[in-house]
């Protein structure tokens, strides 16, 4: 208590000094920076499909969205860091503590058809917190981070603490696992068939549950293509003859998407692509070089190139396409840009409009074609920067509120219909 006391004295006597010293100064850039702060705070805009093409997913989509709280709120961005690159430094912070910290995680390494390994991480709510038969959420991380960061970790815990079973899913190539060279392949934007397996354990471990597919970043890319790719395995829709261990689709969260495989990455600006060319060279090339330089002289020659210091960020990350193993780059566009026209179940995407990684242009260009699909719902914030949408105090995720809120709304009107 007195040493409470001692704090609140020295910032009371901080503050009589700071207004002696710059007097009217001091209350003009608080005004300013209130000023700045309010203009951010705005109410979270929806945009569905305004077509009545399919009035039944429509209607759905309605019902889902009103039964969510976060997406009708107004937002509160952290007081003292709500510009984009502010929220990125909390981030940073967090990532740091989290090195720290105790992990929750309960890892399994899964085998795949091609002898490949991945991990997988595991968060299982408290027994009393738990869903007795709800859906599985299947977390696919950024493409810089695995289940180790931050955003994954606070992501797989907030949907844990609200009783749904989680997990991460570490793509080829990350979760601290080396590839084997025969096996090796590696893409910004994951492989479906390594998705499908993954869910085939978790029917096993979860079965007759459905699963929730959230990406974020690349990974947002990656749900979308799946859950578009997918639809057949909707649970919305009858089996139609379906294995009883194909878990069903409930449905898909897009956190932060980019849209476009190739332009997104082209649209970022300066200093953020001299972030991501340096982890882009370490992630992908560098920490697995002495695999690529076994492999195949194709794969040798990527590394050389990747790893020359005079070559752009969009010459690395094309050359990094190349260690998918589809071809020519034609190919790989092919099988991973994401349609989200064809998506037949339930998606929300989430993105703010000062995001500087993935910009709000991208979005722009794809907005038409997502108010023409009435299984899409955008939410849109004002602030919020990428992955960190912080509450006021900085503390939680309003981006974690809103995919609990959505994934439960989705369960909630599947038992009903």
């Amino acid at each position: 208590m007195l040493s409470m006391q001692l704090k609140v004295s020295h910032v009371l006597r901080w503050a009589q000094w700071a207004s002696k010293k710059l007097g009217w100064r001091l209350w003009v850039l608080v005004i300013a920076w209130i000023a700045h702060y309010l203009h951010g705070v705005r109410r979270v805009q929806l945009h569905l499909a305004n077509t009545s093409s399919s009035d039944t997913a429509r209607k759905r989509m309605q019902r889902i969205i009103q039964q969510c709280p976060s997406l009708h709120m107004m937002y509160w961005p952290t007081w003292y860091a709500h510009t984009a690159l502010q929220q990125l430094i909390v981030l940073g912070i967090k990532e740091i503590c989290s090195a720290f910290q105790w992990s929750a995680y309960e890892r399994q390494i899964l085998t795949l058809k091609d002898t490949a390994r991945i991990a997988v991480d595991w968060v299982v709510p408290k027994p009393e917190d738990a869903l007795p038969n709800g859906p599985v959420c299947v977390l696919l991380h950024g493409a810089i981070q695995d289940s180790r960061s931050a955003t994954m970790k606070d992501m797989a815990k907030d949907l844990a603490k609200r009783g749904l079973l989680t997990l991460v899913m570490n793509r080829r190539g990350y979760g601290d696992l080396a590839m084997d060279a025969e096996s090796a392949r590696v893409t910004v934007f994951g492989f479906d068939e390594d998705l499908d397996e993954v869910l085939l354990m978790v029917g096993q471990v979860a079965p007759n549950r459905p699963i929730a597919v959230v990406g974020f970043s690349c990974g947002s890319g990656f749900a979308g293509r799946y859950g578009a790719l997918r639809s057949h395995l909707s649970a919305w829709k009858d089996d139609n003859g379906l294995s009883k261990t194909v878990p069903r689709l409930l449905c898909v969260v897009a956190y932060d998407p980019g849209y476009d495989v190739v332009k997104a990455m082209q649209k970022v600006p300066r200093p953020y692509r001299w972030g991501l060319d340096l982890a882009f060279r370490y992630q992908y090339v560098y920490r697995h070089r002495e695999t690529w330089n076994q492999k195949s002289p194709s794969s040798a020659e990527v590394v050389k190139l990747a790893l020359d210091p005079g070559r752009g960020f969009n010459e690395v990350y094309r050359n990094v396409t190349k260690l998918a193993g589809f071809g020519c780059s034609n190919a790989w566009v092919e099988k991973q840009q994401p349609d989200l026209q064809e998506m037949q179940v339930p998606c929300l995407l989430i993105n703010s409009r000062d995001d500087p990684i993935c910009i709000w242009e991208n979005v722009e260009e794809h907005k038409s074609a997502i108010e023409k699909n009435p299984f899409l719902a955008l939410a849109e914030l004002q602030r919020g920067s990428h992955g960190c949408k912080f509450d006021f105090w900085g503390y939680n995720s309003v981006g974690n509120r809103m995919i609990g809120d959505f994934v439960l709304a989705s369960w909630e009107e599947l038992k009903r219909s």
